[in-house]
């Protein structure tokens, strides 16, 4: 193992087969490695479901097999194809209507399950959240909502001897994996029906570029966009629960485009939310290099697996001042700022660096789910805070667990209650 003196880069030898693996904690390394890039970044990540596409099921999903699997030409062929419906916000923009009726039977499901007396969240309300996220994906990718569903799995993330082995639980997570392929592919196939008699522009629609594009963007959709936005949903709610001030200046901002909780949301009132801000909880972004790169002052040889940690950086004073303090007018333009940076509003608390914050990734393999996760976080929290004071009563040192992405370690029982008007 290779590591510098401030242990801002570390190089694990291979082990089990696997290449060289480097974790960089630099900024300036991040920089590297994203311009190196090429047209087609190589970004191994989800073994386990690219195990399932590439050999466990290649009969179906052949060489193109998915944006979150797929490498080379075969990436580069289903990006040019699919980037232009999902990234255009016009396209995502049609969905409004559906995730907003989505988010009013979440709130229905809140009244219905909290505690009559406490008013708090059972233990389980995580699960609530993944179903919410879950059905509201549904809607965007099949047209259609899929049933309270907790599909959290952590196995792909965690070390396993599946790898060398075909272990029962590997056996397990095949079959689920198989099942929802199987349940996806149908629902495809009806959305497709639906199309030759429809004439609505939504996204259902303009992924028909073929069956499998549909059924494989479908999938990839669900497996990166369920556990991304159930934990940053749950961050987002738990800091505006300890910080009553902040949420109390979103809701009178959430006021102004829902003077009634019934009125309609429209794409117009949802640009006047400026200070409803969030982050995604992601610890970090890999590459897989194809081409010697100098890092940290240590040469990376070709082929080397980059993992680019970024979670530490936002709470270091070197990239971002207050890293302490929740400031979510750190991320307002600065415009929105008085040059003194009087009225509460601090100045100079953006990183010093800009690659240090890149939750989303960065260049032409970043998240091309951004826009559709956005909208659902921004109705969401919309609706909850014009619905409910938020509170929360329990311990929350370390609400977070970080594998590759970060979820929650304590029941989240938020307590809700009614605003009156």
């Amino acid at each position: 193992m290779l590591q510098d003196g401030d242990g801002n880069i570390v190089m694990l030898k291979s082990i089990f087969g696997k290449p060289p693996l480097i974790i960089t904690q630099n900024p300036d390394d991040f920089e590297t490695v994203y311009r190196h890039d090429g047209i087609w970044p190589y970004r191994k990540g989800f073994e386990l479901l690219n195990y399932h596409r590439n050999v466990h099921r290649v009969d179906y999903f052949g060489v193109e097999s998915g944006l979150v699997t797929s490498q080379d030409k075969a990436w580069g062929n289903m990006c040019s194809a699919v980037n232009p419906i999902i990234i255009q916000p016009k396209n995502v923009k049609l969905y409004l209507g559906a995730l907003d009726s989505i988010n009013q039977q979440f709130l229905k499901r809140i009244k219905l399950i909290r505690d009559p007396e406490t008013l708090e969240m059972p233990a389980n309300f995580k699960d609530e959240i993944s179903a919410w996220t879950l059905e509201s994906l549904g809607r965007v990718a099949l047209d259609r909502q899929l049933g309270l569903i907790d599909n959290t799995n952590a196995e792909g993330l965690k070390p396993s001897l599946w790898r060398q082995f075909k272990t029962p639980k590997l056996r397990d997570v095949l079959s689920v994996l198989d099942e929802g392929l199987e349940i996806t592919d149908k629902f495809v196939q009806e959305a497709m029906e639906r199309i030759e008699k429809s004439t609505e522009e939504k996204l259902e629609k303009l992924l028909a570029i073929n069956r499998k594009y549909a059924v494989v963007m479908a999938l990839d959709m669900m497996f990166g966009g369920v556990d991304t936005t159930t934990s940053t949903f749950a961050a987002m709610v738990l800091a505006l629960a300890q910080h009553p001030d902040k949420q109390e200046k979103l809701r009178t901002e959430i006021l102004g485009i829902l003077p009634e909780k019934d009125t309609p949301l429209t794409v117009e009132s949802m640009k006047n939310l400026p200070y409803l801000l969030f982050y995604p909880l992601t610890s970090a972004n890999v590459r897989s290099t194809r081409q010697e790169l100098v890092l940290s002052s240590y040469t990376v040889p070709p082929g080397s697996e980059i993992a680019m940690v970024h979670l530490n950086l936002w709470r270091d004073e070197q990239h971002f001042s207050q890293p302490d303090q929740f400031i979510p007018e750190r991320w307002l333009r600065q415009k929105q700022h008085d040059s003194s940076g009087s009225n509460g509003r601090p100045m100079a608390t953006k990183s010093s660096h800009p690659f240090a914050y890149l939750p989303f990734g960065f260049g032409s393999r970043s998240c091309i789910g951004r826009r559709i996760a956005e909208m659902e976080l921004e109705v969401g929290v919309s609706r909850l805070l014009r619905n409910f004071q938020v509170e929360f009563h329990h311990p929350a040192d370390k609400p977070f667990i970080a594998y590759q992405l970060s979820m929650p370690s304590i029941p989240l029982q938020f307590k809700f209650i009614d605003l009156k008007d």
